[in-house]
């Protein structure tokens, strides 16, 4: 005799309930942690001490921007965030922050890398420098990755790309118009040239009877030009001469005077009265 099935587990379920809605503080627990050490990395590189050379800080400062920290946490962080249902409200930007995380971690460790593997040469260290080489390469490999895995995400989810310019923009063909190489409408086409080619002045056009009429304009290419003639005259020439202007004209008559001028020495003119 078989057992009977006994029931599914439910603990699976209640776990999933419990740590659901700790996604998103533990994805962003995980890129906090991450550049914190890739600010540490940094310091430990730029800060001089007595008890090693700017070259064995470089070899050291390594693997701070490509070791498991930085490899591990970001990638970990997006999973969390996109490969778990439900998708988590921010996983966009952890998904952005990780990639930003990993570019930094990229410049860093290659700028240490090959700070490192120069000053190990220059001290005549060539086996070391070979196998610190070979080692580093190796972690760049898993580095490269876990970043493309990031990346494909946010590009396939969460990239935007660029609108294209509406058609009627300035360098934009318009709708409708015949395009072909070199923006002219190709022969036998609407505003094109016919087919065949355009014919001779007196030629008939291949399918049209008659071809094309001759040119109506006077002196146009192929044409003769027919000899000047005259405008008619309509009117009688104006008069070559007119009959002169009078050179003087009669002098303005005075206004008459009412009554003669008073002449004070005149004998009848009357005495003053005596004063």
């Amino acid at each position: 005799m078989t057992s009977p099935a006994e029931p599914a587990s439910t603990d699976a379920t209640q776990a999933r309930q419990l740590t659901k809605p700790l996604r998103e503080l533990v994805a962003l627990a995980l890129l906090a942690g991450n550049a914190v050490f890739l600010f540490v990395g940094l310091l430990r590189l730029i800060s001089p001490n007595d008890y090693s050379s700017f070259t064995d800080r470089a070899g050291s400062a390594f693997f701070a921007f490509i070791g498991v920290e930085a490899v591990a946490l970001p990638v970990v962080a997006v999973l969390l965030a996109t490969h778990v249902s439900p998708v988590l409200p921010k996983a966009k930007l952890i998904t952005q922050v990780a990639l930003g995380e990993y570019a930094v971690s990229a410049l860093l460790g290659t700028l240490t890398m090959l700070i490192w593997t120069v000053g190990r040469l220059a001290e005549a260290e060539v086996l070391d420098a070979l196998l610190g080489v070979l080692t580093r390469f190796a972690w760049l490999m898993i580095f490269a990755a876990a970043a493309w895995v990031v990346y494909t995400i946010w590009r396939t989810l969460y990239y935007v790309p660029r609108p294209k310019p509406q058609p009627g923009v300035y360098g934009q063909p318009q709708p409708g118009w015949p395009q072909q190489q070199g923006g002219w409408p190709a022969p036998g086409q609407p505003g094109g040239q016919p087919a065949g080619g355009w014919p001779a002045p007196g030629q008939s056009a291949p399918g049209q009877p008659g071809g094309y009429p001759p040119a109506q304009f006077p002196g146009q290419y192929g044409q003769p030009s027919p000899p000047f003639q005259p405008a008619p005259q309509s009117a009688p020439p104006f008069p070559q001469s007119a009959p002169p202007f009078p050179q003087s004209a009669p002098p303005f008559p005075a206004a008459p005077q009412s009554a003669p001028p008073v002449n004070p020495a005149s004998p009848s003119a009357p005495p003053a009265p005596p004063g």
